[in-house]
């Protein structure tokens, strides 16, 4: 059975040096960009409304892998996320590939699953399309994740997915502990009837323990999406060209150099590339 892209969700990195100062000076910085970027798009899409004003979330984020990075090598991320204000704790398991059937063929079925297509650019690929299918859950505020065998119990599939899977394997949070801050508010309309808006965010990512007011990573996206896969021609070139214009006109706050928010705090755990190629072929 085919799975429905229920979401398309663009992302592109911004200069995080922009972005340095309490919430009253991001929230001025987001707005001087929601600015420029509604003033750059207003004659490609139907209507922009909404700024980018209103701090919607934050939480404690969390990555984690085995000491081999099994999940990671083999196109899994698993991540942990936990509301400051209230503690509440849920954990996702990702796998993202660029072909859509590899994709699709996992069992994500125990809690809150997505199929999206993620969309992302840097200097090197400009268009670069990831289908993405995740599955998740809450947990309490006391479960460990601790060992391979805990992310199993949440996600059997994995068994089958990565055999053999060494159960008792240790893993651990990758890089560090990320506070993460998300500005919502700003929209843009790229279908008539029925009427569909692209919902934009800024999300902010701050190292848990270091200065609060110095971002290590600022992304801006921007999604819209349809339960019945219901994309036309023309709502796909209006968020094509949308993403064209972050690309080639707003060039004095995009960052088409830096890694992905992902990436980055794997590099930072010591990841490399070769290390999933020598794995692969123990």
């Amino acid at each position: 059975m085919s799975e429905k892209v229920v979401s398309r969700e663009y992302k592109v990195l911004l200069q995080k040096d922009l972005f340095i100062g309490n919430e009253q000076e991001i929230l001025k910085k987001s707005h001087d960009f929601w600015q420029d970027f509604s003033q750059a798009i207003n004659n490609i899409v139907i209507n922009v409304n909404g700024d980018l004003d209103e701090i919607t979330d934050q939480r404690i984020i969390r990555f984690y892998d085995s000491n081999n990075y099994t999940l990671y090598c083999n196109n899994y991320i698993l991540r942990e996320r936990q509301d400051i204000n209230n503690g509440e704790r849920e954990v996702t398991l990702k796998f993202r590939h660029p072909d859509r059937y590899i994709s699709q063929d996992r069992t994500m079925n125990r809690g809150e699953t997505k199929f999206e297509e993620d969309i992302k650019t840097d200097i090197k690929t400009p268009f670069e399309v990831l289908y993405s299918f995740s599955d998740t859950q809450k947990i309490s505020t006391t479960e460990k994740l601790d060992k391979i065998q805990d992310t199993a119990k949440l996600y059997p599939d994995l068994q089958d997915k990565l055999s053999p899977l060494q159960l008792e394997d240790e893993i651990k949070i990758i890089g560090f502990s990320i506070r993460e801050l998300v500005i919502k508010g700003g929209k843009f309309q790229i279908r008539k009837d029925p009427k569909l808006n692209s919902q934009c965010a800024l999300i902010f990512w701050y190292e848990k323990e270091k200065n609060e007011d110095k971002p290590i990573a600022v992304e801006f996206s921007f999604k819209y999406g349809d339960e019945n896969e219901n994309y036309t021609r023309k709502m796909a070139q209006r968020a094509y060209d949308v993403f064209q214009i972050l690309e080639k006109q707003l060039t004095d706050w995009v960052d088409l150099e830096s890694d992905t928010k992902t990436a980055y705090i794997y590099k930072l755990g010591g990841f490399k590339k070769t290390y999933c190629h020598r794995l692969n072929n123990v």
